[in-house]
């Protein structure tokens, strides 16, 4: 049945969105998809031809760690990776440049992770507003929106916010109740961590083929979602600058000013749905819709893998240009997941001597590893068998 080797060709921005069950094999694809773009430490044939690209992934259960790892003999798990391996005549490998991040003051999973925390200057007044639930348009809102204003332009911190907020003369008119809504809440993020001065500037994320692993586990919902949309934001500024920069040099004959960042970036998410849900007012939600849809000038590719399908806003995913479709089992995660596939779907199917002529059958009947694969491009949907991971899989469920 799997006759031909299938590639996806890289060299130019997709927009990729990976679903299905638990157990299914998305998280799988991620780290495959990792594997294929990043500088290996030996020379493989997984990749052809290929410029190893800078990618930055959202880890939100801390399993993508074990990409630093070939596979080992000694993990009962990891055998059976290796048999599938020899089988498919590829060595065992390693992400030879990748540096792991954790959020400062969670406990290190690893060891040498790299903490970071978030500038509260990069937070915008939407993300404020939904980070600390309020409106923005209500009184907290406004009262946000003022104190945001009057440090504009500094690298302030919390306690910088706080103690505008928390002053008196700035606020004539409104009510202490009010103040104290926001306050009181930005306290508790005072204290946490995550946010400083110092933090996390993207630039410095930005080495040609280096993969950053941003290992969130320990993260809220919406510290997860807020950590996704600075990243995106800052991207696409960043990288849209660059390319802007760049087009200018090269129209007049010049060297181009400012520093060189690689050409191209890939953003993965995994479990997207906790990050940019339908019906929630999430702090990523506006900044990836802005990624997708205009990203692709920038030399952005954003994959998405998630187990809700019809849990993801719908605006992220009109822009999917390549899907993988795993295992699923609910109507309305089948519907969703179907109704994103950008071409035409399979219209039958021929297994156990019987014809199955309902897709979302056929995705129900699906075993771990297998999918169908849609592809723009070409117009085509293919049943295909993901390879085996060459790096350690850190997804296996415990025994």
């Amino acid at each position: 049945m799997l006759a031909s080797d299938v590639w996806l060709d890289v060299a130019f921005p997709h927009v990729i969105y990976i679903s299905g069950t638990r157990g299914s094999g998305k998280s799988f694809d991620l780290g495959v998809l990792i594997e294929g773009i990043s500088r290996l430490s030996e020379p493989t044939q997984i990749q052809q031809q290929v410029q190893p690209i800078t990618s930055i992934l959202l880890d939100t259960q801390n399993q993508f760690w074990t990409l630093k790892y070939s596979p080992n003999l000694n993990i009962p798990e990891h055998r059976k990776q290796l048999d599938d391996l020899a089988e498919w005549k590829i060595p065992p490998n390693k992400v030879s440049d990748i540096e792991l991040f954790s959020p400062r003051g969670s406990p290190k999973l690893i060891g040498d992770e790299t903490e970071f925390s978030i500038r509260p200057c990069d937070v915008e007044l939407p993300e404020w507003c939904a980070l600390l639930g309020q409106e923005v348009y209500s009184p907290q809102g406004h009262v946000l929106r003022a104190a945001l204003k009057r440090l504009s332009g500094r690298n302030f911190a919390i306690s910088d916010l706080l103690a505008d907020i928390n002053r008196d003369a700035n606020w004539p008119g409104i009510s202490e109740s009010t103040r104290n809504a926001v306050s009181y809440k930005l306290e508790d993020y005072s204290d946490s961590g995550l946010f400083d001065p110092n933090g996390l500037r993207i630039v410095d994320l930005l080495k040609e083929g280096r993969c950053n692993v941003f290992m969130v586990r320990e993260l809220s919902d919406g510290d997860k979602s807020l950590v996704t949309a600075i990243i995106a934001k800052s991207l696409f500024r960043t990288m849209g600058d660059f390319h802007s920069r760049m087009k200018l040099a090269k129209f007049r004959g010049e060297k181009a000013a400012g520093p060189i960042l690689p050409g191209r970036v890939w953003f993965l998410i995994d479990e997207a749905h906790v990050v940019a849900g339908k019906g929630n007012d999430s702090p990523a939600r506006d900044a990836l819709v802005e990624f997708v849809k205009r990203g692709r000038d920038a030399g952005l590719s954003l994959v998405l893998a998630t187990q809700q399908p019809s849990a993801v806003d719908d605006r992220i995913l009109s822009q999917v240009n390549f899907s993988l479709n795993h295992r699923l089992t609910f109507q309305s995660d089948v519907t969703s997941a179907i109704s994103r596939i950008p071409t035409k779907i399979v219209s039958s199917m021929r297994t156990g001597g019987a014809t199955i002529s309902d897709f979302g059958d056929m995705l129900r009947y699906l075993e771990s590893g297998d999918c169908f694969l849609g592809d723009q491009s070409t117009s085509r949907c293919l049943l295909v068998k993901i390879r085996p991971r060459v790096t350690a899989h850190g997804g296996y469920s415990p025994t």
